[in-house]
Order: C-alpha cells, then structure tokens, then sequence
C-alpha cells in the first residue's frame, strides 16, 4: 500500500504556451535529474456528487475542497485511489492502490467497482468520507504530461498539454474532448510560502483553480443524464 497521508501546501501557476520551453529549460538547469520519476503520463478520472457538490466547492471559490479520483499512469488503466482535501493553500491526501480498472466504450468505471489491492485501512476510511455524498459519479477524465523535480523538502511538478475527457455516463457536455490552452506548474511544500529561487527567475501568474475545475467548464458540462 502506498504512504496513507500526505500533508502539505500546494501552490499553482499558469505557463502561457509561450512560456512553456523557457520554464523546462529553467527547471532542468535547476532540478533536473533530481525526481527519481523524471517525467510520464498522469491521467485520472474524479468523481462528483449527483448535485455536482465537488464542482460548485470549485467553483464558488470555497475555501475547503474536496476530490475523490483514480489515477493511472499512462497505460490505459488506473490502479490508486484518491482523496484530497484542500483549506486554501494546504493539503492533505489519501491514497490508496486499487484492483486495475479501465475505460471500455467512453464508460468510466462506476465508483462501485473500484475495489482495494492489499491493506485496506486507507480504502475504508476513504469509502467511509465518499459514503456521506450519497452517490459520486464519473464526472471528468484529466490527462497530462507530468515533469517532476525535487529540492529539500519542496515536490515540483509541470503539468502539460493537459487535455479533458467527459463520459458518456452519466454526464451531458457539449464538448467530449479539450486541450486547456496553458500547462500548469505545482510547488508542494511543508513550508507556508514557497521561496525558490525558481521564482525570481520565471514570472508567473498564481491560480487557485484545478485542473477538474477548468476541465468541466471547458467542456461545458450540462445536465446529467438518465436521472
């Protein structure tokens, strides 16, 4: 079983498109070599409530999130569970690995299949959270191109190329694919603010919103279907 919680705070900046060569070239010069998984694909499918509880935490800017998702990486299938919940800049996670599932016919598996893969304290004290929404469903599909550096104690990560997925189940969207038009650097740290000398060489907007966020207004998800 993966480590049970991770708490840290988690900071986000844009990339323009145009940005995006001379930040990898900074965070190389810098970090490069130093994450034992430099680079690959992360893609994971989140989940919401029937009223889309998660989204509109999201949206109206609420200090305290919250997201239930799988992750993979980059074969296809999904093999962790996760909870994340964030107050403003600090974060606290859950994993847990999964039995592998997969996407058949543009169908998400449904929350009820995903099953734990070893010891289970962390599946059931996630389960137990999820239980109090009633129903999630698959709400978006978020895949990107993940680079990964690491100094002291800070984790840095530059999402890129980040495209967005929706379902067929049960979701309507008038869009089922979208590439977000900037890629998406993270810093996650113990400390309260991030001081990097990363940051006095590249000037960068700080975003609060989530790639889910984003996602689903991309697409334009609409009423949810068959309910």
């Amino acid at each position: 079983m993966l480590a049970a919680n991770l708490n840290y705070n988690e900071y986000k900046y844009t990339v323009a498109n145009e940005n995006l060569a001379y930040v990898r070239n900074v965070m190389d010069s810098l970090y490069g070599g130093s994450d034992p998984y430099p680079a690959g694909v992360v893609d994971s499918i989140y989940y919401d409530t029937l009223d889309r509880r998660f989204y509109f935490q999201a949206l109206n800017g609420e200090a305290q999130k919250r997201k239930f998702r799988i992750r993979g990486y980059g074969d296809g299938s999904f093999v962790q569970l996760h909870l994340k919940d964030k107050d403003i800049f600090t974060v606290i996670k859950r994993k847990q690995r999964i039995a592998r599932l997969s996407v058949t016919h543009n169908q998400a598996p449904e929350w009820e299949q995903i099953k734990p893969e070893g010891q289970t304290t962390e599946f059931l004290a996630i389960q137990a959270l999820a239980e109090q929404y009633g129903r999630l469903v698959p709400a978006i599909r978020v895949r990107y191109q993940r680079y990964r550096y690491r100094i002291y104690d800070y984790r840095m990560t530059l999402d890129t190329n980040i495209e967005v997925m929706g379902f067929s189940n049960p979701w309507d969207f008038r869009l089922n694919f979208a590439v977000l038009p900037h890629h998406v650097l993270e810093i996650k740290t113990v400390d309260p603010r991030p001081h990097l000398p990363l940051l006095g060489l590249i000037r960068l907007p700080q975003i609060s919103f989530s790639k889910f966020l984003l996602g689903l207004n991309l697409l334009g998800s609409g009423e949810i279907s068959g309910f």
